[in-house]
């Protein structure tokens, strides 16, 4: 049975938004992370890991700093530093939500992972849960993304600008019944 959602596609084409239209329409308990970037589109300088909750109340005090930047730039273009620590640490906690949500969010999963091995045992323990996953996963091939695409548990949605409307629709619908099944446990 289908647990699990993550949307793909294009940086831009709106995965992160239609996650937060899903959220502000069915207000559900929410477990997990997001990334809140800094600097301009296509131009980041770091990369934070901070709550799932942050996507429905941007009035949460962000919290940024060493411990929890995963990845950063000292200059524009230059190649990413990655502090696996943030995610064995930050990125851990974020995903052991308490028993009492709705759903885990995870937005997003990529390549700076690839060697934050208890982060990735986390994921993988919460995507053989009970408790909804809906996420972004990165559109690259990685062993940690190609083992969570070839789950059976899994569904996966390419987003583009041309279908983000028609599929927000069949993403919202999949979501709310999940959390409504999950919730009759």
């Amino acid at each position: 049975m289908i647990n699990n959602i993550f949307l793909t596609g294009r940086i831009g084409v709106g995965k992160t938004t239609i996650i937060k239209k899903v959220l502000k329409k069915l207000k559900p308990k929410i477990g997990g992370f997001t990334v809140y970037k800094e600097g301009e589109i296509f131009n980041w300088n770091a990369f934070y890991l901070i709550e799932g909750s942050y996507l429905i109340d941007e009035k949460i005090v962000l919290n940024l700093s060493e411990e929890n930047r995963f990845a950063f730039r000292k200059e524009n273009y230059s190649k990413w530093i990655v502090n696996t620590k943030a995610f064995e640490e930050v990125g851990v906690r974020l995903l052991s939500p308490s028993n009492f949500v709705d759903i885990i969010i995870m937005d997003e999963l990529g390549r700076f992972e690839l060697n934050a091995f208890e982060f990735q045992k986390k994921v993988y323990s919460l995507l053989d849960s009970k408790i909804p996953v809906l996420g972004v996963i990165k559109d690259e091939s990685n062993e940690f993304l190609d083992k969570i695409r070839n789950r059976t548990d899994v569904e996966i949605f390419k987003i583009t600008q041309e279908n983000r409307e028609n599929k927000y629709e069949d993403i919202y619908n999949l979501v709310k019944n999940l959390i409504s099944y999950q919730k009759s446990f």
